[in-house]
């Protein structure tokens, strides 16, 4: 019967047909394996190399630029580094090769979903994917990159050898977002050569080295891990992918705006960060604080601000995986109230002595008590510090000159910097000065010691001190040299002791003094065994009454 189909044949020309779009869909659009990095502590960085980062013409570079492990950054200017800072060789750019290391082993490490090799990159349309070249890669013309609607879109480039464009070429994508740059990754297993007037969207990750030749543009950024990057009248521009690249979440930076201070007045505020991975670290990337105040890496504004008026800072703050954002403050201080005439008293300070205790207080007058004294320049002569309180007191060291500044402030921060010179003379050659006796009769314990140490030669009186060792249990030793007690332990007991005498002249003499256990006397012998004798004899006494009853 003509048009008559059997059912059978119309299903198998259905699963024919399927298996055929299918196809089509596959050779299209590659399977979605791809994923995008992470690039930690290389997330801030526009430009990093390896060797060197070196600069013709006036490029400009949005976002941080270093190069670790070499240290050498040339021809800025005339190029300029724009929202981000130059990082020679620090802990910074370290930080960020080793992260660059691990994101390009990642990107390796992602299976292909079409292979390229042999194919130029101009007039191709891609959608996203892992599209691999054995070896180099070449770009003649224009590639198009279809984010299919995806502002989260991830493209990744994976070449064997070199990546090299013609003059005049460019990538594009299209039907993404604002951030679509941020999720195409070219891995380029040696250098990558862009020629003149190229633009190129993403990030290069080079084994080697990186060439932007004359006017040539990178929108994303140029990491290479061994070699140097070379610019040439070029721009390259991260501001799309720093704050928020692949993987970095939305984070806050609270307070927005920091309280006003007062000159002369401490001042601290903490900034936090929230959204990310903790712990933050953060800096300052354009603008400069008030005089005297500074930011930690904890995040704390503080210190005493020296003058008035009105600072614009931008503060960056960012997680333990190198996404971050910034907030830019103003930060005023208001002029302190004004400071009365302060006077410190006395204006110069008496000569000292070797040797010789000093003391000598300043005082403040004119402002609000009470007031606290420091050096501020300059030092005391050995021997001698000054306290909050305002006393100069020690006992000098060495004969001199010694220049020192000291402040004092009153209660509401106001104060007043006097310069000193204090003189210390040499004091008065000592003679040579002699204790006695040599030597200490031994003491017995339980048995009253006494024994007086004396000093000669030098000026009275004399003063007397254990120096090293200790005196045996039960004897002190008095300022008058008087060694006395009741010994409780015996022992051999070794220490030195020290005369001074009224000049601060002294001598040391170590002594031994030996402490026996005390022996009966005979009449206390006589008395126990008289005790014995007796007891025996009433012992055996009772022994006979016992019998005789």
């Amino acid at each position: 019967m003509l048009g008559w189909r059997s059912p059978l044949n119309t299903h198998r020309r259905l699963v024919v047909a399927g298996l055929g779009l299918a196809a089509l869909v596959a050779a299209v659009s590659p399977a979605t394996a791809q994923t995008a990095p992470s690039l930690g502590a290389a997330q801030s960085y526009a430009v990093l190399g390896g060797a060197a980062v070196t600069n013709t013409g006036p490029t400009v570079v949005t976002g941080d630029l270093g190069v670790s492990p070499g240290s050498a950054v040339t021809g800025f200017p005339p190029g300029v580094v724009t929202s981000g800072t130059i990082h020679a060789a620090d802990a910074s750019a370290a930080s960020a090769q080793s992260a660059v290391t691990t994101a390009y082993n990642n990107l390796a490490s992602q299976p292909c979903t079409q292979d390229l090799t042999g194919q130029d990159l101009g007039g191709l349309t891609l959608t996203p994917g892992v599209y691999c070249f054995s070896v180099g890669a070449q770009l003649t013309g224009t590639v198009t990159l279809n984010a299919l609607g995806n502002p989260a879109a991830v493209f990744v480039f994976k070449i064997g050898s070199t990546l090299t464009t013609a003059s005049g070429s460019s990538v594009v994508v299209i039907n993404g977002g604002v951030q679509s740059p941020c999720g195409v990754f070219w891995q380029v297993g040696s250098s990558a050569t862009l020629g003149s007037s190229t633009s190129l969207v993403g990030n290069i990750l080079a084994l080697t080295s990186i060439t932007l030749t004359a006017g040539a543009s990178v929108t994303g950024r140029a990491l290479a891990r061994n070699g140097a990057v070379t610019l040439d009248a070029s721009a390259v521009n991260a501001a799309a992918c720093i704050a928020g690249g692949p993987g970095c979440p939305p984070i806050v930076l609270s307070p927005a705006t920091l309280p006003n201070g007062t000159v002369g007045v401490a001042y601290s505020h903490t900034i936090v960060g929230s959204g990310g991975a903790a712990p933050y670290t953060f800096t300052v990337t354009s603008g400069t604080l008030p005089a005297g105040l500074t930011l930690t890496t904890g995040g704390v504004v503080a210190g005493t601000p020296t003058a008035p008026g009105n600072s614009t800072v931008t503060i960056r703050g960012t997680d333990a995986n190198g996404c971050f954002t910034e907030i830019t403050v103003t930060l005023v201080i208001a002029a302190g109230p004004v400071c009365p005439p302060i006077t410190l008293l006395p204006a110069t300070l008496p000569n000292g002595t070797t040797a010789v205790a000093y003391s000598q207080t300043i005082v403040g007058s004119g402002g609000t008590g009470p007031y606290t004294f420091a050096v501020t320049s300059g030092t005391l002569p050995a021997g001698l510090t000054l306290t909050t309180a305002g006393v100069v007191a020690g006992t000098p060291t060495a004969a001199g000159s010694s220049t020192a500044t000291i402040r004092g402030t009153d209660a509401n921060g106001c104060f007043l910097d006097i310069t000193v010179t204090l003189v210390i003379v040499s004091g008065p050659a000592c003679p040579p000065i002699t204790l006695t006796p040599a030597t200490l009769p031994n003491g017995t314990t339980a048995v009253a010691y006494s024994q007086t140490i004396v000093g000669s030669g030098g000026t009275g009186p004399y003063t007397f001190t254990v120096t090293s060792g200790a005196l045996p249990a039960g004897l002190t030793l008095t300022t008058a040299g008087l060694l006395a007690g009741t010994p409780t332990a015996a022992a051999s007991y070794t220490f030195t002791i020290r005369g001074t005498d009224a000049n601060g002249c002294f001598a040391d003499i170590p002594l031994t003094l030996v402490v026996t256990t005390a022996v009966p006397t005979l009449p206390q012998v006589g008395l126990l065994l008289l005790g014995a004798g007796l007891t025996a004899l009433g012992y055996a006494r009772l022994r006979r009454r016992a019998r005789a009853a």
